[in-house]
């Protein structure tokens, strides 16, 4: 389910921004379709993505996608640009998505944890 308001809200967000990051960020909501009812929140300068409660969210970039996404576990993995502990459970996971192909199995379990444990 996405916010009724979420194409308009987010066109700000897009401004500038490249065709090629506009699909890419089109791809990660479909495939964040497939774990759930999502919701997109448009934030100042991010989206947020919720089930009952947060579990990620994207700052846009010209070429890539930021994206932190919230679990109860501690994941270790070269591609998480940094790892932070926001409560005594509670880790925010940031990785850089370039491509499509960035938006892989991999990813997607991460992200499925994140949704699972935000419920």
């Amino acid at each position: 389910m996405l916010a009724t308001n979420t194409d308009i809200a987010s066109q700000d967000i897009f401004y500038g921004k490249s065709q090629a990051v506009r699909d890419l960020y089109g791809f990660l909501v479909d495939e964040l379709k497939k774990l759930g009812p999502v919701q997109e929140i448009k934030k100042a300068i991010s989206i947020s993505f919720e089930g009952h409660r947060p579990f990620a969210s994207v700052l846009i970039r010209n070429r890539s996608i930021k994206l932190v996404l919230r679990t109860q576990n501690r994941i270790t993995n070269h591609r998480f640009l940094s790892v932070d502990r926001i409560t005594d459970q509670s880790f925010d996971h940031t990785v850089v998505l370039d491509s499509k192909n960035d938006i892989d199995h991999e990813l997607m379990k991460w992200l499925d944890e994140a949704y699972q444990s935000n419920k």
